[in-house]
């Protein structure tokens, strides 16, 4: 009798760990967003910087500091003396703002650094693994990749925080989530970044460390977002990550999923927008398909992609003969390079969005600007919108979006 009641306390003592061990597990999430921000990291000066006249990224902070404590990364202190003096200058008050010195570092902060993850009450952070948007397996990151990837943990460590060790490898631009255990993925990104992984092995590390329950794999990304220096179709190149996540589709809430869209009177006038209605048209049948971890569909809203944003390039002595042979070009060859443009890599932080706006042929806002923003004014009534060209930025490599990460508030 005696063994049965010890057997039967050992049972339930075993049962007790695996019932909390499960809650735990499930009480880990990845916030959506658009949900309150208790500080933005923002990439501002690196060794590598070629932004000096950046104004993009200075009117991001004067939007984004009444709102929000800001971390300014900065690689070194010789890159930003007196950084606050030099934005005191321009009229933005630093009370909000601190300087963080990192190295090594990032200016498209968004891609190396931290995920921040909530369990119980408490902040952490996801550590996923980095390749600096290589297709490689894990032993043959480059050691630049290496190097990046103590980012999230160094803050981390600042902040005297768990981190949470993943398997796969990821950017922070390419990982979606609704907050409630639903993630976007693309597979031209997700599947090549791990070669060495399988659907079924990503999504169930996705739910050890992140809680994600249910993956909504879409097949591709904009054709404006090759990956690396690429042809993109004809005589059109780009200069991109291979399909990131936040060049076109969004979650604007848990219920509510904002997709980039050609639409058909649109399609037939640039070679670019003929591939993106190919390829934004097969995800919305996805999406419109996909349901939540609860088993409830998403509202689709429809957003409006950018025209092609473009400018001549001519081959010249800097191509070497390989390139000149893998992209069937000879040099003096007049090439159009397109941007990786898009009013979905939008700036969100508490109670002000930095939208996207491109202007017409006099500069001012467009058709096209104003009803992407009567979209965002009908979904995000009670924020402040604010309009702005990153143009320059896109020509970079990215967006407003590839800046920053958001550290959640914990409650």
């Amino acid at each position: 009798m005696k063994k049965t009641i010890i057997s039967i306390l050992i049972f339930g003592l075993l049962i007790s760990c695996q019932s909390k061990e499960s809650v735990e597990s499930n009480s880990i999430r990845i916030p959506g967003e658009f949900e309150p921000h208790e500080a933005i990291w923002l990439g501002y000066k690196t060794a590598e910087n070629y932004m000096d006249n950046d104004t993009v990224t200075l009117e991001m902070i004067r939007a984004i500091h009444p709102h929000v404590k800001l971390n300014l990364i900065v690689e070194h202190d010789s890159l930003a003396p007196n950084a606050k003096d030099s934005l005191l200058a321009l009229g933005i008050d630093t009370t909000n703002i601190s300087i963080v010195y990192q190295s090594p570092t990032d200016v498209w902060y968004r891609d190396p650094g931290p995920v921040f993850a909530t369990q119980q009450g408490a902040l952490k952070v996801v550590d996923f693994k980095y390749t600096n948007y290589a297709n490689v397996l894990p032993d043959s990151i480059s050691e630049r990749a290496r190097a990046h990837e103590k980012i999230d943990r160094e803050i981390a460590q600042r902040l005297k925080i768990d981190t949470i060790t993943s398997i796969v490898a990821i950017e922070g631009g390419a990982f979606e989530t609704d907050g409630q255990g639903t993630v976007i993925q693309v597979e031209d990104i997700t599947l090549k970044r791990n070669p060495h992984l399988s659907k079924a092995a990503i999504e169930a590390d996705y739910e050890r460390c992140c809680g994600i329950e249910n993956v909504i794999w879409l097949p591709s990304g904009v054709a404006d977002d090759p990956h690396n220096f690429n042809r993109i179709t004809g005589k059109y190149f780009g200069y991109g990550t291979g399909g990131h996540t936040d060049e076109f589709v969004r979650f604007a809430n848990d219920s509510t999923i904002l997709l980039a869209w050609v639409n058909q009177a649109k399609k037939d006038t640039h070679p670019i927008n003929q591939l993106n209605y190919q390829i934004l048209s097969k995800n919305f049948e996805i999406l419109s398909a996909a349901t939540n971890s609860h088993g409830n569909k998403y509202q689709i809203i429809k957003v409006p992609h950018t025209d092609p944003k473009t400018e001549t390039m001519i081959v010249g002595d800097r191509w070497s003969d390989e390139d000149l042979e893998y992209f069937k070009v000879a040099r003096g060859d007049t090439l159009q390079m397109a941007y990786a443009s898009s009013y979905l890599n939008y700036l969100l932080t508490n109670n002000v969005i930095m939208l996207p706006q491109y202007g017409d042929e006099n500069g001012v806002i467009s058709a096209k600007d104003a009803k992407v923003q009567a979209i965002f004014e009908d979904l995000y009534p009670n924020k402040k919108i604010i309009g702005i060209n990153p143009i320059s930025l896109n020509q970079d490599g990215g967006g407003m979006h590839c800046r920053y990460q958001t550290q959640p508030k914990v409650y």
